[in-house]
C-alpha cells in the first residue's frame, strides 16, 4: 500500500526547466500527481468552498495499472492539495472511472451526521472474471476517506465493457439520475434511483455520431441561455476523434427525466466536437458548482490513448488540461459549446503587459523578452483581422531553429491549423505528429486567439472558445524560441492589440 499523500502542494512550485538531465519543471496551471501515472478524472464535485477532484491512478508506477483513486482539492482550481488515495484495488479489483455527488438529504442512509455523505460511484473492474460492474462507497468525512458499500456491486450485467457512471440529481423527479456507457456497443444507458443502491433502467441512446471506436465516460448535464435550456449528452471516444485517436464528442437535445433524444433543430452540424485538438479527454463537469445550468466547469486528461504511455516521465506521467467555463451560445439560430480557460488562472499571473497597434517586430520583441527567461509558462492574446492579412499569420514555437509547433491562421484556404511535428526523442510514436484544421465561417471578420503554454503544453482558444485545440509537445525549455511569423506581403500587418501574460 502506497503511504498517504499529505503534503500540500501549489503546481507552481518549480519552475526549472525541461532538459534532458533533470526531471521536467512541473506546469504552472495545471494539475499533476506527485508521482506515477494518472489518466481520467473522476468523481468531481464542489461542496463548502472546495473542488474535489479524483483521478485515475497507479499507485506503484508511471504505467498503466493497479487502478484506484487518487485525490485533491482546491479552491480556485489553480493550487491543489494532495489527499491520500480515496479508493484502492483490493482483492484484483481495480477501482475504474466514476463520480462523486453530495447527498444533500442523506437519501442512501449513509449519512450519520449533520454533515451530508458524499456518494462514490465507481466502475469495479473483476480481474479474475473480466467483468466491470458499477459500485458505490461513501464518506461521512467531506470525502477525505471512503468505506465501500458491503453489498457492491449495485448494477452487474455480467458484461466486459460496462463502465464509467455519472451521477447526478433530477430535481424534478427527486431521483438520482447515472449516465453510463456499453463501450464497445456504442451505447449509453440511464438508470434512475432513489437511494443510490437500488438502480431501475430507464432507457438507452445510441449507437450515433462517431461509433467506430469505443464509448467512454459519458456526461448528461443541462445548460441554459437567456431563457432556453438545453442538455448536453457528452461521449468521450476512445479512439476516431476528430483530431485521430482520442477525443470527445457531444450531442445536444431534450431529456424528460428518463430517455435523452438529440433535437436536430438545436445544432447546426450533424456531428459536434468540444476540442480539435488530440490531448483532451475523459472530460466531465464538476458536479454542484456555483451556477452550473448558466455554466459548467470541466477539465479533461491532456494525453491521448495512442501513446499515452510514452510520454516522457518526469516522476510522473500525465496530467489534467487548464480547468475550463463551458457555456452554451447561439449563432444564427443553432447552438454550439464554448469552453474558456477559468477566470482564476488571472490571480497567478506574475507579469501582464498589452500592446495596442502593434506591429510584427514589437509582438516578437514582446514574446522574446519572456522566452529568454528560464521559465515557459504564459499566455497570448492577439487579435486577428482577416481582411488586413494575404497570406498567413502563424504563431511558432521552435526548438534549435526548427518548428515543434505552430498554430497558424491561412487567409487562401480560410482555416485555422495546428501543427505539432515529429519527437522521436520525447515521443516515439507516428501518431504523435499531427496537422489539425478547421474551416471558419466567412462572417467571421475578426477573432481573438488566445494561447496558453505551460511547460509542455499548448492550450488554443479561438472564436470566444467555440473552437479549442489542446497539445503536448516535448522539447528543451532552455532553446525553445516563440515569435511571429508571416509572409513577405504580411511583414507589415499590425495587430489591433496583443497581449502577454507569464505565470508564477
Amino acid at each position: 500500500m502506497l503511504a498517504a499523500l499529505t503534503s500540500c502542494i501549489a503546481q507552481k512550485n518549480s519552475n526549472s526547466p525541461i532538459s534532458d538531465n533533470s526531471t521536467a519543471a512541473r506546469p504552472v496551471l495545471h494539475f499533476t500527481p506527485e508521482k506515477n501515472w494518472i489518466n481520467d478524472p473522476n468523481g468531481m464535485f464542489f461542496y463548502q468552498g472546495e473542488y474535489h477532484l479524483f483521478y485515475q491512478y497507479n499507485p506503484y508506477g508511471e504505467k498503466w495499472g493497479h487502478m484506484s483513486w487518487g485525490h485533491a482539492v482546491s479552491k480556485d482550481l489553480i493550487t491543489w492539495e494532495h489527499l491520500p488515495i480515496a479508493l484502492e484495488e483490493e482483492d484484483k479489483v481495480m477501482i475504474f472511472s466514476g463520480s462523486a455527488v453530495v447527498d444533500h438529504q442523506n437519501t442512501s442512509g449513509f449519512g450519520t451526521g449533520n454533515v451530508p455523505p458524499i456518494v462514490a460511484i465507481y466502475t469495479a473492474y473483476d480481474a479474475k472474471s473480466g467483468f466491470q460492474s458499477q459500485s458505490i462507497a461513501y464518506s461521512n468525512d467531506k470525502g477525505r476517506t471512503f468505506t465501500k458499500y458491503d453489498q457492491n456491486p449495485v448494477i452487474d450485467l455480467k458484461k466486459a465493457d460496462f463502465r464509467d457512471p455519472k451521477v447526478f440529481w433530477y430535481q424534478a423527479d427527486q431521483k438520482w439520475i447515472m449516465t453510463v456507457s456499453l463501450s464497445q456497443e456504442k451505447k449509453v444507458q440511464f438508470y434512475s434511483s432513489k437511494d443510490l443502491k437500488k438502480w431501475d433502467l430507464m432507457s438507452e441512446f445510441g449507437p450515433a455520431g462517431v461509433t467506430a471506436g469505443i464509448w467512454e465516460c459519458p456526461d448528461l448535464f443541462q445548460l441554459d441561455y437567456n431563457n432556453e435550456s438545453v442538455w448536453v449528452l457528452g461521449v468521450n471516444l476512445g479512439t476516431h476523434s476528430i483530431a485521430g485517436g482520442s477525443g470527445l464528442q457531444y450531442f445536444l437535445g431534450d431529456f424528460d427525466g428518463k430517455s435523452f433524444k438529440v433535437n436536430k433543430s438545436l445544432t447546426k452540424e450533424p456531428l459536434n466536437f468540444i476540442e480539435y485538438g488530440k490531448d483532451f479527454y475523459a472530460a466531465v463537469v464538476w458536479n454542484g458548482t456555483p451556477k452550473e445550468t448558466k455554466e459548467r466547469k470541466w477539465l479533461g486528461w491532456m494525453n491521448n490513448w495512442e501513446y499515452a504511455d510514452k510520454v516522457p516521465y518526469y516522476g510522473w506521467r500525465g496530467s489534467m488540461s487548464v480547468p475550463r467555463t463551458l457555456s452554451l451560445e447561439k449563432k444564427d439560430g443553432f447552438f454550439y459549446l464554448k469552453q474558456e480557460p477559468v477566470k482564476e488562472i488571472d490571480n497567478y499571473k506574475k507579469k501582464s503587459i498589452v500592446k495596442s497597434e502593434a506591429t510584427i517586430e514589437q509582438a516578437n520583441k514582446l514574446l522574446s523578452s519572456f522566452t529568454k527567461s528560464d521559465s515557459l509558462s504564459f499566455s497570448t492574446v492577439f487579435t486577428v483581422n482577416p481582411s488586413t492579412i494575404h497570406d498567413f499569420l502563424r504563431f511558432n514555437i521552435k526548438s534549435k531553429g526548427s518548428s515543434i509547433i505552430n498554430f497558424s491562421y491561412n487567409k487562401n484556404t480560410n482555416e485555422l491549423i495546428l501543427e505539432r511535428r515529429k519527437s522521436d526523442k520525447y515521443v516515439n510514436s507516428k501518431q504523435f505528429p499531427t496537422i489539425q484544421k478547421i474551416k471558419l465561417d466567412h462572417s467571421d471578420k475578426e477573432f481573438q486567439v488566445r494561447i496558453i503554454v505551460d511547460k509542455y503544453s499548448m492550450e488554443v482558444f479561438t472564436h470566444d472558445g467555440k473552437y479549442v485545440f489542446t497539445n503536448l509537445f516535448f522539447a528543451p525549455n532552455s532553446v525553445l524560441n516563440v515569435s511571429f511569423e508571416t509572409s513577405k506581403q504580411d511583414q507589415k500587418l499590425v495587430f489591433k492589440s496583443v497581449g502577454l501574460d507569464t505565470y508564477l
